[in-house]
């Protein structure tokens, strides 16, 4: 039986990294491999994982993965914090390459056939016998790979000795080649839900967004441009999934809105997005955004700023949704309007998203990443 692991940094999360290997893990299984998950730390108290096959292992489960890093010591080099930074930093470094060395003792009593490394911090935790067996996969766009020199450094280092650099989408793939990197490939993100309804978005009237509430969304301006919008549209509402915090203006949108609703964390999104009409994305970047093929499997389109290199190859415009210019406000606001008082193509959006959702599924997925197992086998 082949055996595959999976390297992440945080071993009870529940981000876009986690449910992506949990998906792939699965069908992995399914398929008769043996799929293991190693982490590095936890990050989450109290949070736990549950129903799934996938057996995960943490090596440190006292450290939350906090990470002090050179240059919160050199943003402190001026001001009074500097040498408590400093002696956490180095603190902290002690700590982590025990943790690299336990990683390195777990990899070589488990032997995997194939790694798959979702975080470049987890590679110095990989045996040099085994890198030729790594896949590791880029989660966030090249862009923002890019803003972080020492995962730029780490890859030139080690891009020779991995048997690939994965990426998200082709675009970000072909920016790779020309910025150097070589062994290069792309395989799209799987999608979690395989499901035959398709929501009646004509119906529902509803738009939706679950996501991080995180500044990189920019859920604030999503809020505030729909707010605006909806006052021509009083039979439709707006609900916000996920958790993290608003801005005053927006809380106040909140709390006086009869249409705009904060819904917290959902623990049935496909009931959700099924009963919607369609979703929104107003992040600065992505790497490829699951939430959008999420919605894509539900028959919801989408409207969002464009996000970076995936954002043309998951939003085909006018077919499946609609890529704005990036932060053209008037734009994204104005689309939303059109396609509010046109019922006729929000159904064939839905149409098209639905069906091109099926490129995503899991099955399919998997498909690409054996016959890249089967090309490192050839080696």
């Amino acid at each position: 039986m082949k055996k595959i692991l999976f390297l992440q940094i945080k071993g009870n999360s529940l981000g876009g990294v986690w449910f992506v290997n949990k998906s792939l893990g699965e069908e992995f299984i399914k398929r008769g491999y043996h799929t293991e998950v190693l982490a590095i730390r936890n990050n989450h108290p109290g949070i736990e994982i549950k129903d799934t096959p996938l057996m995960v292992t943490t090596i440190n489960k006292i450290d939350a993965w906090e990470i002090v890093h050179r240059r919160d010591v050199l943003n402190t080099l001026k001001k009074s914090s500097f040498f408590k930074t400093l002696k956490a930093y180095f603190k902290d470094k002690r700590k982590l390459k025990e943790d690299y060395k336990q990683m390195k003792k777990f990899i070589k009593n488990y032997n995997p056939d194939y790694i798959i490394a979702s975080h470049y911090q987890t590679l110095f935790g990989v045996p040099k016998e085994y890198l030729s067996k790594t896949i590791f996969v880029q989660h966030s766009s090249f862009d923002y790979l890019l803003m972080d020199k020492f995962n730029v450094q780490t890859l030139k280092k080690l891009n020779q000795r991995l048997f690939k650099l994965c990426w998200l989408c082709e675009s970000a793939m072909n920016r790779a080649i020309e910025f150097g990197f070589t062994n290069n490939t792309y395989i799209y993100n799987p999608n979690k839900f395989t499901i035959k309804k398709r929501a009646d978005v004509v119906k529902n009237k509803k738009i939706v967004v679950v996501t991080r509430i995180h500044p990189e969304k920019r859920i604030d301006l999503m809020i505030k441009m729909v707010a605006e919008v909806l006052t021509d549209f009083p039979t439709w509402t707006f609900e916000i999934y996920g958790t993290g915090t608003f801005n005053d203006k927006t809380k106040q949108i909140l709390e006086t809105s009869k249409q705009i609703f904060y819904r917290g964390i959902t623990d049935n999104p496909l009931n959700v997005l099924l009963t919607s009409s369609l979703s929104l994305n107003t992040s600065i970047y992505e790497g490829f955004s699951l939430s959008i093929i999420e919605g894509f499997s539900c028959g919801l389109p989408v409207i969002a700023f464009d996000f970076g290199e995936s954002a043309k190859e998951q939003i085909i415009d006018d077919y499946n949704g609609y890529v704005i210019p990036k932060d053209d406000i008037n734009a994204f606001k104005n689309c939303l309007k059109e396609i509010l008082t046109n019922p006729q193509k929000l159904e064939e959006l839905s149409k098209n998203a639905k069906l091109f959702s099926k490129q995503f599924e899991v099955s399919k997925v998997v498909d690409k990443w054996e016959a890249l197992f089967r090309e490192m086998d050839k080696m």
